[in-house]
């Protein structure tokens, strides 16, 4: 159930600052969008009168966010100089939002998910992003994640030919057992031949794909000829199209990404919609660094989206990292 926030009283902000971090990876990331060794991100802190200090990132990503990095600086500086409301930069104002959160909750002395929701739990349970190019090197990390605690994996897929996806899948499949299996496309599989892809992929009891093609009126199609879940993701950056999705009914399931929909708050308000129309809602991160991984998991406990398990455990993918990493212990996040 998605529950309801309380008010919250705007902190005493006395000192603001912004610095740009390089988060770097420790293999690359592939997706369909490109590979990803290292980005730019940009961290906001705040701090008050009591020298408490609360923490936001913007973390932009092409093809999932509008702006660069250095758009969402340029936006946070002249937030800072002269409160002038990130316009166009949700990655900014998704920082806005978690720092002032974050400032907020040590304020309060209290686990930032439990001043938004009274009394949600200090465990999340997440799923394990695999990394690998190969059928065993995929395996190998798949089976390492399971023992690791984790009962969901995700593999990316779409980047390269099919006949190579899926022979990751079938090794991925073995070496799991029953645990769940995610798939995220990036929208990478043309519309023709992307139900002809989910057939074959049908056996692998595969809990949802997202994005297989890229675009809801696609998406619209495909999934009316899908044997497995289908869940949107990018194709969703507004509220507008969020409705849109809802009307042409695109997606079973709605996986949304604070960081890049502008920060907590306005992604309570997308979960509350989705959950209404009848969605599954998923949390996932941007692959950002440990401050905007930190809040996305405060908000899925606090929204009570905890299965299917939010994609939050990324920031074992991270080299160089924004914050202390937070990592998970035995397949969950531990928030207090």
């Amino acid at each position: 159930m998605i529950t309801d926030f309380v008010d919250l009283e705007p902190p005493d902000v006395r000192e603001i600052r912004v610095d740009r971090v390089t988060l770097a990876y420790r293999s690359p990331m592939v997706t369909a969008h490109g590979t990803i060794s290292q980005r730019d991100v940009v961290v906001l802190t705040l701090v008050d009168g009591e020298g408490r200090f609360g923490r936001g990132e913007a973390a932009p990503m092409t093809a999932f966010t509008p702006e660069t990095a250095d758009e969402a600086e340029r936006a946070l500086r002249r937030w800072a100089d002269d409160g002038a409301e990130p316009t166009g930069s949700p990655t900014a104002r998704a920082a806005i939002d978690g720092a002032l959160l974050d400032l907020a909750a040590q304020a309060a002395e209290r686990p930032l998910h439990d001043l938004l929701a009274p009394g949600s739990p200090s465990v999340v349970p997440v799923s394990a992003l695999v990394v690998g190019a190969t059928p065993d090197e995929a395996a190998a990390a798949a089976a390492s994640a399971v023992a690791l605690g984790h009962r969901t994996v995700k593999v990316k897929v779409a980047a390269g030919p099919f006949e190579a996806d899926l022979a990751r899948l079938n090794a991925v499949r073995d070496a799991i057992g029953d645990a769940r299996l995610r798939i995220d496309a990036n929208g990478g599989w043309a519309i023709d031949a992307a139900p002809r892809h989910l057939e074959r992929l049908a056996d692998l009891e595969i809990e949802f794909v997202e994005e297989p093609v890229s675009g809801l009126d696609a998406l619209a199609v495909v999934r009316a000829a899908s044997p497995i879940p289908l869940a949107v993701d990018e194709s969703i950056a507004t509220p507008e199209d969020l409705d849109r999705a809802i009307s042409l009914a695109s997606a079973d399931v709605v996986v949304l990404k604070p960081s890049a929909m502008g920060g907590p708050l306005a992604t309570a308000a997308a979960a509350r919609t989705a959950s209404e129309a009848g969605l599954t809602v998923v949390v996932t991160s941007l692959l950002e660094g440990s401050i905007g991984i930190g809040a996305a998991a405060h908000l899925a406990s606090a929204l009570g989206a905890l299965d299917p398990a939010p994609g939050l455990a990324t920031a074992g993918l991270l080299h160089t990292d924004n914050a202390p990493s937070l990592l998970p212990r035995h397949g969950v996040l531990h928030l207090d």
